[in-house]
């Protein structure tokens, strides 16, 4: 089981070559986290630049230098990097060299090809203070813009302070200029400095945005208080999705509400000023983790050597409890690290010759070759196809693609094999129509296509992630994280792979998880590998609902994967729903483990945790069970004195 410790170590050796005023600090606050092509770049605020760090697995990091630097300005705040169609653009906060008032940070955006840069600076957003910048996709696509400001709310009779805005850009350098409230300070524990002004009002601030949307919801999270203080801590606010709605018009909650103060992470007896997060997917590509600040806290004191900076990157799982983000942190000893997938190819062969495809792919047809950290498929004539050996019939397949250049157009994408002589399904990119297909052969006849147009301006000369979700016999595909296409296909998947139809392409981060959720793939797929014991079930939706059949409705779900490491999470809801877990020994016999009713009265969370030999349950955010269990469990049984909802179901092949 790969281990990882907080703080996270960063590697400063190759900067021994760079002049020591030119060296990042040793401390990386604010951290933005950004993966592309299946490797980590973390972006850290720094007085000399925006400081760069680069890993592949979330857990070995080493410094690359500055990305950013201008001439004439200093302390660089708050970085945040957003990658779209062949462009990393960098929003950051900076003030005139020598300037000591902070409030003439205005954010700033800069450019570069690369993500560890350098970025070369296009525009000035704002012309007033202006901080902590995150860009995501909105619903339709479109991109929408979060930060910080003190306008809004600086005059406010109340509770006067920094808030956090958002608002749609019309280009990466243009906000539209309707900013809409998203987050506003509510409570007292989000106090920067009491009395500041000398007329009884004291100053709030909220910061550091984050958004993700899980399911129907979105959520924002955000960092109160002050990054000086102890206190600085992590909260968030969520609001239902709305088809057709932006997410700067949707309803904004803070959780649980308005006045009840409840962090997400906040300081213990060994870590304080926990604050200003990230969230990254783990390279499974299913677990999310939040990266974020603290301080140790023995080393605050000047007696210590606490003076000066000491925020260090840290990071713990994110995890969920019905709609409730829940965080196991923030912890200082050794913990499981972020998982691998069951496959993973980075194409970073250490000879820097071509070489071929290499170990863990079948090809078939193509001339595939992996050069300076990718994988090119060169030949334009015939049909070219890569196959990844692993496989799962429930998964979730990740490939990084880009078209290389030619009068003749492209045809070009991923490939899945249903078995046998069964047929395949192929998703294709048609650079001469714009488009992306899912096109499928079943017995040798060609099925009509189905087809999406991509967006204006698309540059299929550069890379694009496309991740594919089977589940059975239903598919769904994102493009750059939006969903494109998706639906019923003959029969599941048994092979993943890469397809080039006439065409050159390249090929980066492959990534292939077993992997099956209510969520993705709705409630139908999961009830097809159910057995139900007693009551009445029907699917529905994302949830799984069995009425009560004198008094009990039970149902047995069994482990989809046929690798005994795994990890599974459902939710409950029900009248003191009773769940026991059946493990199979190698030599057949079988062991119940309960977990207690008691634990989840109303309904909760269970998370399942089997690797190496090692069974943990916990029910809500209790650890109920941590010990050897030899074997596989293969069967989950839930059972409930009233009606009984699963929801959200996710079960996970753990990777090697």
């Amino acid at each position: 089981m790969r281990k990882f410790n907080n703080p996270l170590p960063v590697q400063t050796d190759g900067l021994l070559r760079i002049s020591a005023d030119q060296r990042p600090s040793p401390y990386n606050p604010d951290p933005y986290v950004l993966k592309f092509n299946g490797e980590y770049y973390a972006y850290a605020t720094s007085r000399n630049g925006v400081a760069v760090m680069h890993a592949k697995d979330m857990t070995s990091w080493t410094y690359l230098g500055y990305a950013y630097q201008e001439e004439g300005r200093s302390d660089y705040w708050a970085p945040a990097v957003f990658y779209d169609n062949g462009l990393f653009y960098l929003y950051v906060s900076s003030v005139p060299s020598g300037e000591d008032d902070a409030h003439y940070q205005f954010m700033r955006v800069a450019v570069s090809e690369r993500p560890e840069g350098p970025f070369e600076y296009r525009k000035t957003l704002f012309d007033t203070f202006s901080i902590d910048a995150h860009v995501v996709r909105d619903a339709d696509g479109g991109l929408v813009l979060f930060y910080s400001t003190n306008e809004t709310y600086g005059i406010d009779s109340h509770r006067a302070g920094t808030v956090i805005l958002a608002d749609r850009l019309l280009d990466p350098f243009t906000p539209e200029g309707k900013p809409k409230l998203i987050v506003r300070p509510t409570l007292n524990e989000e106090i920067f400095a009491k009395n500041r002004f000398g007329d009884g009002r004291d100053w709030h601030t909220i910061e550091g945005a984050f958004h993700l949307r899980r399911g129907g919801r979105h959520y924002v999270m955000y960092s109160g208080n002050a990054f000086t203080s102890p206190y600085y801590y992590i909260g968030y606010s969520t609001a239902p999705h709305e088809e057709g709605r932006s997410i700067t018009e949707l309803a904004w909650t803070k959780f649980p509400d308005e006045d009840t103060y409840e962090p997400l992470l906040r300081q213990n007896d060994r870590v304080e000023g926990v604050g200003h997060n990230s969230v990254a997917k783990a390279p499974n590509n299913v677990d999310d983790w939040v990266v974020y600040h603290g301080r140790e806290v023995e080393q605050t004191t000047e007696e210590q050597g606490g003076q000066g900076e000491r925020r260090q990157m840290r990071m713990d799982p994110l995890l969920w409890n019905g709609n409730r983000m829940w965080v196991p942190g923030p912890t200082y000893d050794e913990k499981p690290a972020p998982g691998l997938p069951a496959f993973r190819d980075l194409f970073d062969r250490a000879d820097s010759a071509e070489i071929g495809i290499g170990e863990g792919w079948t090809t078939a047809g193509g001339d595939w070759l992996v050069r300076d950290g990718e994988l090119l498929q060169g030949s334009q004539t015939g049909i070219a196809r890569a196959y990844v050996d692993a496989s799962y019939p429930h998964a979730l397949f990740e490939l990084n693609v880009r078209w290389e250049r030619s009068h003749m157009g492209g045809l070009y994408g991923a490939v899945m094999l249903y078995g046998d002589d069964r047929g395949m399904i192929e998703m294709l990119f048609d650079v001469g129509k714009r488009t992306i297909g899912l096109y499928e052969t079943v017995r040798g006849i060609r099925m009509p296509a189905l087809t999406a147009e991509v967006p204006r301006g698309f540059r299929f000369d550069a890379y694009h992630q496309l991740m594919i979700r089977a589940a059975g016999r239903t598919l769904r595909v994102e493009l750059d994280g939006v969903e494109v296409l998706g639906g019923n296909i003959y029969a599941p998947v048994s092979r993943y792979g890469l397809a080039a139809h006439y065409t050159s392409a390249r090929y980066d981060g492959i990534a292939l998880t077993g992997t099956l959720s209510f969520l993705e793939s709705g409630a139908s797929a999961f009830a097809r590998l159910a057995s139900p014991v007693s009551g009445q079930w029907s699917a529905e939706g994302d949830r799984l609902s069995g009425l009560p059949a004198e008094g009990k409705a039970g149902i047995v779900i069994r482990n989809p994967f046929p690798a005994a490491d795994s990890y599974c999470r459902f939710e409950l809801t029900g009248s003191r729903p009773e769940v026991s877990l059946t493990l199979e020994t190698p030599t057949g016999r079988t062991r119940g483990i309960a977990v207690p009713g008691g634990a989840l009265s109303e309904g909760g969370t269970v998370h399942l945790r089997h690797e190496e030999g090692v069974l943990q349950i916990w029910a809500g955010s209790t650890l109920v069970l941590s010990e050897p269990a030899e074997g596989d469990f293969s069967a989950l049984t839930v059972s409930s004195g009233g009606k009984l909802t699963i929801g959200a179901l996710e079960w996970t092949a753990l990777g090697s």
